[in-house]
């Protein structure tokens, strides 16, 4: 089994630079850490404390996912904050790996219950009692991590038709329901 991945941002309306960020990357041959982070407000400010969190992701992508985020914490101290989805997928156990702080969106389409929550709080600022949550997933699988400048309708609507590529899944899940007032960032994985 491999897994694939596409995403796809962009920034709010009339700015050039987002505060979201994304990291999709594989190592160690079957595993894949995927997140969002969505730093607070907008702008360089914003941009920067997202930016110190994927830099803490990528130095150690196989280390505890609650682990990772209370590094990043420590990371975004005195920084305007963010919230951050953190996903880890296994391809050859099936396995699925959920900490989530604030309002980044997850949404699994599945046969199985796969039902990712994220706790109230800011990375940076307010960290809560993290909650990992584990999975087992199928063949075919996809999972979508998504900021708040997608609209909650994402969810609700017709899904995307899952048998195209994530990157299609992808930009059309922000052309649809990207919001012009806010930076915007979805990650989609499919197990293959």
């Amino acid at each position: 089994m491999k897994l694939v991945w596409g995403a796809a941002l962009r920034p709010k309306f009339g700015q050039s630079v987002s505060g979201d960020a994304y990291l999709a990357l594989p190592y160690d041959d079957d595993h894949l850490l995927a997140a969002v982070i969505d730093g607070l407000g907008g702008g360089d400010a914003a941009a920067e404390a997202a930016r110190r969190a994927v830099a803490i992701l990528e130095s150690d992508p196989a280390a505890d996912l609650t682990d990772l985020m209370r590094r990043a914490d420590r990371a975004l101290v005195g920084s305007r904050g963010a919230v951050m989805a953190l996903l880890r997928l296994d391809a050859r156990a099936r396995t699925a790996e959920f900490v989530g702080v604030g309002n980044i969106g997850a949404q699994v389409y599945s046969d199985l219950l796969i039902k990712p929550i994220s706790k109230n709080g800011i990375v940076g600022y307010r960290l809560p009692q993290l909650l990992r949550l584990a999975y087992t997933y199928n063949s075919g699988d996809t999972f979508v991590l998504y900021s708040d400048g997608i609209s909650s309708r994402f969810t609700t609507e017709p899904p995307p038709d899952l048998r195209r590529s994530p990157q299609q899944i992808a930009d059309e899940i922000l052309a649809r329901f990207g919001k012009d007032n806010d930076d915007a960032t979805v990650v989609v994985v499919r197990s293959e």
